[in-house]
């Protein structure tokens, strides 16, 4: 009960954070996630820990997280992440040793599912911030395919996650999450031809991912990003059906204007002015963050905690010369100014 109960809190927390950031969060088909049974939820893997948080709070459904093992190296963090049911697993780079741990990792998965709870897993095995979609490994399979063995009496649906960001690195941008429908995994489970079962499986999943994320082939992906320009990348199945009408040259694209106007760049000017902790810290982590995919992680992160902790500060500092009143109305409008900056890029 205490944990669900910290749960909830701590994604009200994050929910918060997320509304600060992005200036919109579009959820789309969110009843496609059944309200009960076991639920294996599947996504693209595009913004580090900005991915599964929004999964987790754009449904109503308690999820456990498949979480890269190197983010539980330290004792008070491996405590921490358990708390919030993510699940370290284990990959090749974590050590060729390491991977024998996944055994009790996958068991446990299997019993979250026979459980009937909700399991999210990012089947691309990696994060990669250009827009299309990875070949999956089958570790989703394993999971899926080890838990109906476990118990045949199992229903088990995957639903498929598309997470589109407008510009995944930067502040203020936008992000849509689109939930595709639910795939019966007992309708591909043959324990006679598992290899079969497998291929089978990862190739509808990954039919689906494309469809419900940008997806531009790779060997033309600068050219065709070139070409795309400054379009709504919100919205996959018109985007799509865009690079396909590329790719006969039959397209005209749209252009849109993304220049901020002078009046949100002076109010950005105001606010970096009042937050010059907070974002002198992130200029000092910056240089140290090697995968494009961590900045908007590392933004947000300082967002949740720098950002908050040094407003408060401020307005105790005020509060001792100029009173309570003057420190609320401080507060009150720091607050005002940054989500109004969020909200009008």
């Amino acid at each position: 009960m205490l944990k669900q109960i910290w749960y909830r809190l701590f994604k009200i927390y994050i929910s918060t954070g997320l509304f600060f950031f992005f200036k919109k969060i579009k959820v789309h088909n969110e009843d496609n996630i059944p309200k009960k049974g076991a639920i294996l939820l599947v996504s693209n893997h595009k913004n580090a820990l900005i991915d599964p948080l929004l999964i987790a709070t754009s449904t109503k459904r308690n999820i456990h997280f498949l979480t890269r093992a190197s983010a539980f190296k330290l004792k008070p963090v491996y405590w921490f992440l358990s708390t919030l049911n993510m699940i370290p697993i284990y990959r090749m780079r974590d050590g060729k040793g390491t991977l024998a741990k996944n055994e009790a990792i996958f068991n446990k998965c299997y019993n979250i599912l026979n459980k009937k709870k909700c399991l999210l897993i990012f089947p691309e095995g990696t994060h990669n911030i250009k827009r299309w979609v990875n070949p999956l490994s089958k570790g989703f399979t394993r999971i899926t395919f080890g838990a109906l063995e476990q118990n045949a009496d199992l229903e088990l649906y995957l639903v498929p996650v598309g997470l589109n960001y407008a510009n995944a690195t930067d502040f203020a941008e936008s992000v849509s999450v689109y939930y595709g429908k639910p795939i019966l995994a007992n309708d591909y489970y043959n324990k006679e031809e598992l290899n079969a079962s497998t291929l089978k499986l990862k190739n509808e999943v990954h039919k689906k991912l494309t469809e419900l994320t940008t997806h531009i082939d790779t060997e033309n992906y600068d050219d065709t990003i070139r070409k795309l320009g400054n379009v709504d990348y919100l919205n996959p199945k018109k985007i799509n059906a865009l690079i396909n009408e590329l790719d006969n040259n039959k397209s005209q694209i749209p252009f849109k204007n993304n220049k901020s106007s002078p009046f949100w760049k002076a109010l950005k000017s105001i606010v970096a002015i009042n937050s010059f902790i907070p974002l002198l810290i992130f200029k000092t982590f910056r240089p140290k963050i090697k995968e494009i995919e961590f900045v908007s992680t590392t933004k947000l992160a300082i967002g949740l905690t720098a950002f908050p902790l040094f407003y408060t500060l401020q307005g105790l500092i005020i509060n001792l010369f100029f009173g309570m009143q003057v420190s609320l109305i401080y507060l009150l409008i720091s607050v005002v100014l940054v989500l109004f900056l969020v909200k009008n890029k």
